[in-house]
């Protein structure tokens, strides 16, 4: 089998995952140190992938057309958990598998949404600002315990981010399409109705997945609803929210803050959120810890040989 890889840094940070699919018996064409995203020329990935019977992909685009550019394809391997990259109606008319790193991802992500929460509930950052210029002036903060924390979508990232928020001390609601009681317990969480969640919440993170029914979620309309004075956390996609939307939100002073780490192009440095005091913002690095790209780099590679040998997890597989 011929395995192309175009996700960016596979082999730059560990070798021995290239290496591992090729002691398989596999070939390996490795494009990861040309540094494709989620802003490549879908031409670019078609030409990459165009003899590929499987393909490890990060953010780059793999709509039909460059489906269809490679004819022998059978398999993408997706690092990552997240697949709007990816035409998934495509695959399943080719017979393409899609698989991702599902298990991964999540608590890296959870811990950088901690890392917002903290960061607006104490502000460190100022706090050194003003010791670094030779005052001492305390700055009260909200802090983070008894705040309630509003998860917007409640798959393995949301649930990873209540068992963090826990023992901080904060109430902690979740919004979700099929919501399970158990979860109350398992979690430390309480079920509330979508519509009533930005109303309810000091800090909304949205976690949901790129759809057809979530672009565009997070408008106008959404943030006026939102709690005043509470933070946005963003670490979904950019295109569920309106960013021209949310610096007008954080302009007014109706949110206090937003965290974002996701755009609707990426690379992006024109954010309508670049320059508001009001914002943080991250270059799309929730995931990007040391042990876990490691570990999606592993599982990837792992998903391919399992699929391969026909025992792919169930959990990995999306098409």
């Amino acid at each position: 089998m011929h395995i192309v890889v175009t996700a960016r840094d596979f082999s730059t940070v560990e070798p021995g995952h290239a290496a591992l699919l090729r002691a398989a018996g596999h070939t390996v064409a490795d494009h990861s140190a040309l540094g494709l995203g989620a802003g490549a020329d879908p031409a670019q990935v078609a030409a990459l992938a165009a003899d590929a019977d499987a393909v490890i992909a990060g953010l780059e685009p793999y709509p039909e057309a460059v489906l269809a550019a490679c004819p022998k394809l059978k398999m993408i391997s997706r690092r990552g958990i997240g697949y709007d990259s990816v035409d998934t109606a495509a695959c399943r008319a080719r017979g393409v598998t899609l698989a991702r790193t599902f298990g991964a991802v999540e608590g890296a992500v959870a811990e950088q949404v901690l890392a917002y929460i903290l960061y607006f509930a104490r502000r460190l950052d100022a706090q050194n600002s003003l010791m670094q210029a030779g005052q001492w002036r305390r700055i009260q903060t909200p802090g983070a315990k008894t705040r309630t924390l509003g998860l917007l979508g409640f798959g393995g990232i949301g649930k990873q981010i209540a068992l963090r928020a826990a023992p901080f001390g904060m109430r902690v609601l979740y919004s979700c399409r099929h919501p399970q009681p158990e979860w109350d317990a398992q979690y430390g969480v309480e079920y509330c109705p979508a519509e009533r969640l930005p109303a309810e919440c000091d800090y909304l993170s949205v976690n949901v997945p790129l759809t057809d029914e979530t672009h565009g979620l997070c408008d106008a309309a959404f943030f006026a609803r939102m709690k005043p004075g509470s933070v946005f956390i963003n670490i979904a996609r950019g295109p569920v929210m309106d960013a021209a939307a949310l610096r007008a939100a954080l302009d007014s002073g109706h949110l206090r803050g937003a965290a974002v780490d996701v755009y609707d192009r990426e690379p992006c440095t024109d954010s309508p959120l670049v320059g508001c005091p009001a914002a943080l913002l991250t270059p799309h690095t929730a995931s990007y810890t040391t042990e876990n790209f490691e570990a999606m780099n592993r599982i990837a590679a792992r998903n391919v040989l399992d699929w391969y040998a026909g025992r792919l997890p169930p959990a990995n597989r999306v098409v």
